[in-house]
């Protein structure tokens, strides 16, 4: 080894060295003073794990898919991450042929024990559902529909809590008519499950209020609530599918049934009948129930359970403070309790006007069977009206988070108006014709409606649209009755509700000054109503202020049906005050447009012609001629013409 070694460095050594004269200083340096292209890739792919690589996206949606149902926590949170990122990208469409296996994959998280793969399965449909159309949805929501009906009753209570984020989702993405249609009753008889069981023995009510005991974070009084507003969301959405279905009929061709004891007029044709049903109806329609056994059941379970909640809830009466205020929790519990019970009378009148004998023996067995304890546990045992404890007192005694909690307007205000105003529409609904018991309840109603008008400009826009609600029920619906019982109460509301509305107090947003204008106006066309206000004395301004409604861009159908109402029944007041303001409104009736569903854009002439009516009906309240020549002053060729030819009509 060692002669080997020497004989290498005798070689190494032999070697011709190239030896010359070093460079420069600053001569060694790389020139850059050259032009380059820069490579560019016009097709070039993005590497995720549902995109299109080399022909591998069926290989990585599977690998995607099988990493959803893996044991490691990392693994399984990763794939989720992954897909709503590659959906986010505009990958959505590559998805459609696959949606059964991922929407499996990714609904099963919803029971995951882990809590982090919940909430990452729960954003991922989220983005998966907002970036699909619902047609490629509805095949598959059954799937969405079995798991959260299985975590809703699952045994782990913190599955059972984010089964109320899975629900959140889907009352974002997914069409109330989609979710009223499939799994509406379902997931009701889910909810009433979370917070009851049900009750083997002979008394009344077959359901009991459950305890929550150390089951996570919330209270029992919360968990109650957080629940409740789930199926607040939920009986929404059957609300606004039973007025969709009811528009379109409202709109179809109509039915005649033959009737022998009727005198009846068969000049329509009857539409062809479609069945427009998907495959799911048709297999389930046996399993559903009809509406009305719907509705019964809704009712007979919720309605002893909102009854309970609240007795639970409420303070306790006590001598020395007989005016108690409720606390942050008990606020929040009533807002959602009354909410409920104001959805479901609203499901039975939805129902209950839809049929065609007109029968009212849902509401009426509602009357009977929840009228008494309703008015005696809502109202008569109770502070009347409502308060919160103040805010700031509340969080003397609470860490900085919670106090910031408090401030959540889920409870209503201090004053607790919006739960107020809705006991009061939930009393005209139970009480339809009070008699002397309910005087006094009655009138601590109208009271307190009456300071919340003095106080208007103060309210929110939900505050006034519950306003309105109760003012309808208390001076349209109810008012023939109250009448006899608070008539000088009644007439001072009235009074009240007018001065607002023409000085112009009630908010424009929701079309809450237009709503109050057509109870106006509906109350006017009542002649037992508007004697029973005390007609031209009370109504006067309100009557002398309607003329001016045509002055503006724009008049509501409804609207101009009550004028054409108070003109046929020769309501000086009215008419005195239209013809007194004819120069302007015929000036402005080129550019007036008359809003509502009947009218159209092909029919702008008619409208204008019955505008041009009221005159007609007018006539005597004023000179004739002069009318004649300030509307061919002010006005088209064609409208002048029309109104020479009605009034050459006597």
């Amino acid at each position: 080894m060692g002669g080997h070694h020497k004989k290498n460095l005798r070689a190494e050594k032999a070697k011709v060295k190239l030896k010359g004269a070093k460079l420069p200083k600053g001569l060694n340096v790389t020139k850059t003073d050259f032009k380059v292209r820069k490579i560019e890739i016009r097709t070039q792919l993005k590497e995720s794990v549902l995109s299109a690589n080399n022909g591998q996206r069926q290989l990585n949606l599977k690998e995607a898919l099988s990493r959803l149902k893996h044991h490691n926590l990392k693994f399984r949170t990763d794939a989720l991450r992954n897909v709503r990122d590659a959906i986010k990208a505009g990958q959505a469409g590559h998805l459609i042929g696959h949606l059964n296996e991922l929407v499996q994959g990714i609904a099963a998280g919803a029971l995951d024990i882990e809590q982090e793969v919940r909430r990452e399965s729960f954003k991922t449909l989220d983005v998966l559902l907002d970036g699909l159309p619902v047609e490629a949805v509805v095949p598959f929501f059954h799937i969405i529909a079995a798991y959260l009906r299985c975590a809703m009753t699952h045994v782990q209570p913190s599955i059972q809590e984010d089964s109320l984020l899975l629900l959140d989702v889907l009352l974002q993405r997914v069409p109330s008519r989609l979710l009223a249609e499939r799994s509406a009753s379902t997931i009701i008889s889910n909810f009433i499950d979370m917070i009851s069981r049900t009750r083997h023995d002979t008394q009344h009510t077959n359901r009991l209020l459950t305890v929550r005991l150390g089951q996570g974070q919330l209270t029992t009084i919360k968990w109650r609530t957080k629940v409740l507003l789930r199926l607040q969301q939920i009986l929404s959405t059957l609300i606004q599918q039973n007025s969709q279905t009811n528009s379109r009929d409202s709109t179809a061709g109509r039915v005649v049934h033959y009737d022998p004891t009727k005198v009846q007029y068969y000049n329509v044709l009857r539409p062809q009948p479609l069945d427009s049903r998907d495959l799911y109806s048709i297999v389930g329609e046996r399993l559903r129930k009809a509406e009305n056994e719907q509705l019964l059941g809704y009712v007979e379970q919720l309605m002893p359970l909102l009854h309970d909640n609240w007795i639970e809830v409420r303070p306790q009466q006590q001598q020395q403070q007989p005016n108690q205020l409720l606390n942050a929790d008990a606020a929040a519990s009533l807002h959602v309790i009354l909410d409920i019970m104001a959805q479901l009378w609203q499901l039975v009148l939805q129902y209950e006007a839809t049929q065609q004998d007109s029968t009212h023996e849902l509401s009426d067995w509602m009357r009977r069977t929840y009228a008494v304890s309703f008015m005696r546990i809502f109202l008569q045992d109770s502070n009347y009206p409502y308060q919160q404890m103040p805010l700031a007192a509340s969080a003397q005694s609470m860490s900085g988070k919670k106090a910031k909690k408090l401030k959540t307007p889920a409870a209503g205000g201090e004053l607790c108006i919006a739960q107020n105003l809705t006991l009061v529409q939930l009393v005209c609904h139970f009480w339809p014709q009070p008699d002397d018991e309910q005087s006094e309840d009655y009138g601590s109603l109208l009271y307190y409606i009456h300071q919340c008008l003095r106080r208007l400009v103060t309210l929110s826009t939900d505050e006034q649209l519950r306003l309105v609600a109760a003012l309808r029920a208390l001076l349209l619906d109810n008012g023939a009755a109250l009448l006899q019982l608070q008539a000088h109460r009644m007439g001072t509301v009235m009074q009240t509700c007018i001065d607002a509305y023409v000085d112009q107090q009630y908010a424009t947003r929701e079309g809450i000054s237009t709503k109050v204008l057509n109870l106006l106006c509906q109350i006017v066309q009542r002649v037992d109503l508007y004697q029973g206000y005390g007609a031209e004395e009370q109504f006067a301004k309100f009557l002398s202020y309607l003329p001016q409604l045509l002055l503006k861009p724009n008049v509501a159908d409804v609207t101009l049906m009550a004028m054409s109402t108070l003109c046929r029944q020769q309501n000086v007041v009215f008419m005195t005050a239209l013809v007194e303001s004819a120069s302007e409104v015929f000036a402005n009736l080129e550019r007036l447009l008359v809003t509502g569903e009947s009218c159209s854009k092909e029919s702008r002439f008619e409208n204008q012609k019955r505008i041009v009516n009221l005159f007609y009906h007018a006539r005597k309240c004023g000179d004739v001629n002069q009318l004649q020549a300030t509307l061919e002053k002010n006005s088209s060729e064609s409208i002048a013409n029309y109104l020479k030819s009605i009034f050459s009509y006597e």
